[in-house]
């Protein structure tokens, strides 16, 4: 395991396969950079896709059209429903299972496993990052396996959440506060513009950066 004294991680991206994404996805495997430096990392899309020919990595295929429409008070894409079905193929593959920590990350985020490791070395074992002082933004979402193993258990009750106009972020954030799932505030793990950060500015400590909107 890559990442000892904070846990192993378990990382994985969802991928439009009509984007750029695909592109990025396949250089960062190449790099091996991104979540392809995490313990285990996954691409969920929705066409079986082999990131690059003839390294056996194929996106895992999720029951959606990967569509969805933009509003709220933001104007953020309404996409709960698609990471829903996402995470119904992280829960039934079963890999995570194996690791500490689940890592979802947006593919146009820069993300560095290695410094979340450091971070999480303070936290193990509890529930969910909140990375924003909005609120959990959907960029770099991290996740204990007993917060995933608990948001299975308890989703039914979060169905109420699932009515509001809301992005992925907004809606797994309120379904984990009314789980009683642990929400630890760690907002040097995300640097966006959506956060009012400038994550462009050279001398941000912030852990990783971003400068990706939802799906």
């Amino acid at each position: 395991m890559l990442f000892r004294s904070g846990g192993s991680l378990y990382c994985f991206s969802l991928m439009v396969p009509t984007s750029d994404e695909p592109k990025l996805l396949a250089w960062q495997y190449t790099n091996k950079a991104s979540i392809f430096a995490c313990d285990e990392a996954a691409i969920y899309s929705n066409k079986a896709i082999e990131l690059v020919p003839g390294s056996g990595v194929i996106a895992k295929v999720v029951d959606s059209d990967l569509k969805c429409s933009f509003g709220g008070d933001s104007m953020s894409a309404l996409n709960a429903w698609i990471f829903i079905a996402v995470w119904d193929e992280v829960i039934r593959d079963g890999g995570y299972k194996k690791h500490d920590w689940v890592v979802k990350v947006d593919p146009d985020a820069v993300f560095f496993p290695d410094r979340l490791g450091k971070m999480l070395v303070s936290h193990a074992g509890e529930g969910y990052v909140s990375n924003c002082k909005y609120g959990l933004h959907g960029p770099i979402e991290v996740f204990s396996r007993r917060a995933v193993a608990m948001y299975v258990a308890g989703l039914p009750k979060c169905v109420e959440l699932m009515q509001n106009p809301w992005g992925e972020d907004k809606f797994m954030d309120q379904c984990m506060m009314k789980l009683g799932i642990k929400r630890v505030d760690e907002f040097s793990l995300l640097s966006e513009t959506a956060c009012g950060e400038q994550p462009a500015d050279r001398k941000s400590t912030r852990l990783n950066s971003s400068h990706s909107q939802d799906l």
